[in-house]
C-alpha cells in the first residue's frame, strides 16, 4: 500500500514539474515543491472598493478614496494602507487604472509579467486589468496616485488617450522635466481642491481627468497637433478592443465580435487591420495568452485545468497554441519564471 501511494506521489508530482530541478540539479522533494507553493501568491483584484475594505480611514489630509474615485497626494505616512498593499510578490489585477506620478526614491514593480522601475520625476500611466506585483520600493519612495472607474467618466466626451486609457490599451511610462512637474502637481491640486467642495461637481471633476490626459499627451510631444474628431472605424476599434479585453478568453470566433458590434465580420476583419495594422485574432491570441502567463505564473493549477479554465478543447491544443505564441512549451514557460 506504501509503495502504490508513493508511486501516485511521484506520477502526480512529474506531471506538475515535469523534472523541476533546484539549483544543485537535484530533484525537488514533495516537502520543498509544498513549499514552494505555499509561497507563491494568488492573483487578487485591486481596485478602489478593495481598498476601502481594508478598513482604513477613505479621507484625511493625504487621500481621498471612494467607490469611483481615488486620489492620494503622498504615500509618506500611510502605513496602514501601504503594508497591506506593498506586499513583495504579491500579484493584483488593477479594476481601475492608475496615473502615478513618482516624487521621491523608486519602486520596482513587474506589470503583466514585465519588470519595471518607476523613479522619482517619472510618470506611469496603466490602464484598468493590468496585473501589478510589487518587487521593491525604497525607504524614501513617495507618489501621487489618481484611480477612477470607467463609469466615472460615463458621458464625457473623451479624447484619444483617455479612451485609450479607458480600453484597457495605456501602459506608458514618461520622465518630466521641471517645468512638466509643476503643471502635473498644480493639475493634482486642483482636483484636491475640488473634492472638498460643497456639494462635489462630478462634472468639473469630469473636465479635470480630461485636461490631465491632454496635458499627458502634451507630455508626449503631440501638444502641437490638433486633437482630430473619432472617426466611426476608430470608434468601431475602440469598442472592438474592450470587447476582447472582456470576452477574449471564452469567445474566439470573428463572428462573436463583429455580432457584438453589428457589422458583418469581412467588414470587422478589414477595419481592424486598416486601423491598426494587426488581424482579429492576433489582438484575441494576445489578450488569451497574458491570461495563460498569469496562471502559469500565479497559480498551482495543472497545464490541463489552465486549458479547460480558457476554453482550449483539450490540453494539446492548448500546449500547440502557447508553443506556438512563445517557442515555449507551458511547463517550460513556468520553470522559467520562478
Amino acid at each position: 500500500m506504501q509503495r502504490s501511494w508513493n508511486l501516485l506521489c511521484m506520477f502526480r508530482l512529474s506531471e506538475f514539474t515535469n523534472k523541476s530541478l533546484n539549483k544543485q540539479g537535484r530533484l525537488l522533494s514533495l516537502h520543498a515543491i509544498s513549499m514552494e507553493n505555499m509561497r507563491r501568491k494568488e492573483l487578487r483584484d485591486l481596485g478602489l472598493q478593495q481598498v476601502i475594505e481594508l478598513q482604513m480611514i477613505p479621507y484625511n489630509v493625504e487621500r481621498y478614496i471612494s467607490s469611483d474615485f481615488g486620489l492620494v497626494l503622498s504615500v509618506k505616512g500611510m502605513s496602514d494602507i501601504t503594508e497591506k498593499i506593498f506586499v513583495p510578490e504579491q500579484p493584483y489585477r488593477l479594476t481601475e487604472g492608475r496615473i502615478v506620478y513618482m516624487r521621491s526614491g523608486y519602486v520596482r514593480v513587474r506589470m503583466n509579467l514585465i519588470e519595471a522601475r518607476l523613479d522619482a520625476h517619472q510618470l506611469r500611466v496603466v490602464s484598468p486589468g493590468a496585473v501589478l506585483e510589487f518587487v521593491e520600493y525604497s525607504p524614501d519612495c513617495d507618489l501621487t496616485m489618481l484611480a477612477f472607474s470607467s463609469g466615472f467618466m460615463e458621458g464625457w466626451q473623451k479624447e484619444n488617450l483617455l479612451s485609450a486609457y479607458i480600453q484597457g490599451r495605456v501602459n506608458m511610462q514618461l520622465a518630466l522635466d521641471a517645468k512638466s512637474e509643476h503643471r502635473l502637481e498644480s493639475i493634482f491640486q486642483l482636483m484636491w481642491d475640488v473634492l472638498h467642495d460643497e456639494p462635489l461637481s462630478r462634472e468639473t471633476m469630469q473636465a479635470l481627468i480630461s485636461v490631465l490626459f491632454r496635458q499627458i499627451e502634451c507630455f508626449q510631444g503631440k501638444g502641437q497637433k490638433e486633437v482630430k474628431r473619432t472617426t466611426r472605424q476608430e470608434q468601431l476599434f475602440a469598442r472592438f478592443i474592450s470587447l476582447v479585453n472582456r470576452y477574449a478568453v471564452s469567445e474566439r470566433n470573428v463572428s462573436f465580435y463583429a455580432g457584438k458590434l453589428y457589422v458583418t465580420p469581412r467588414y470587422l476583419c478589414t477595419l481592424i487591420r486598416e486601423t491598426s495594422g494587426r488581424t482579429v485574432m492576433d489582438w484575441v491570441n494576445d489578450a488569451v495568452l497574458l491570461e495563460a502567463k498569469l496562471m502559469l505564473c500565479h497559480t498551482d493549477k495543472l497545464v490541463y485545468q489552465i486549458a479547460d479554465e480558457l476554453y482550449f478543447p483539450n490540453p494539446s491544443f492548448f500546449c500547440k497554441f502557447f508553443r506556438r505564441m512563445t517557442g515555449k512549451t507551458p511547463n517550460q514557460y513556468r520553470q522559467g519564471r520562478r
